[in-house]
């Protein structure tokens, strides 16, 4: 009786080391979809000439391609457009201050055009975002004022603002 008890606690013992070490895997995937949010048109602009300690103002009434210098079509709501300028770079001039207007609004906005959507200065070259609250076509006007240090000799210069567009 003994031995068929002993028999019968080692099937039983293979049975529960069986259930014990018994394991299986499952994997999860998923692909994550790059979505555009927003189309980047940008215009580049130059100003002309400026003399050493010379301020000049320029609109798009002066200089054309600052009017709608960017235009962006989002395909979703709450966009948040950045600019970054290398304006604090910018020696050759004690003022350099460009004003971002809105000149073009989807319907439904709380923006309106005319209003001011940012401003870069030497002093703070890459404001806060700009929320572009509803989706749709947005276009930007520059204003820019300068005013040229003195310089050894003709200096040209460049500034260069990167835009770009992110979705919350």
């Amino acid at each position: 009786m003994m031995g068929v008890l002993l028999i019968a606690l080692a099937f039983s013992v293979v049975g529960v080391s069986a259930y014990v070490y018994q394991q299986s895997q499952m994997t999860v995937t998923q692909t994550v979809n790059v979505k555009e949010i927003a189309t980047i048109t940008l215009q580049n602009s130059t100003l002309g000439n400026i003399n050493e300690g010379e301020t000049k103002s320029y609109t798009k009434n002066e200089v054309a391609t600052l009017g709608n210098a960017i235009d962006i079509t989002t395909t979703a709501t709450n966009v948040y457009l950045h600019l970054n300028s290398d304006l604090d770079s910018q020696s050759s001039y004690s003022t350099y201050s460009i004003t971002v207007k809105f000149s073009t609004v989807p319907g439904g906005s709380a923006h309106s055009v005319g209003d001011i959507a940012c401003t870069m200065t030497k002093a703070a070259p890459d404001p806060s975002g700009i929320t572009l609250d509803v989706a749709g076509t947005w276009k930007f006007d520059f204003e820019v004022t300068t005013t040229a240090n003195s310089v050894d000799s003709d200096t040209p210069t460049t500034v260069t603002i990167v835009v770009t567009a992110e979705s919350t």
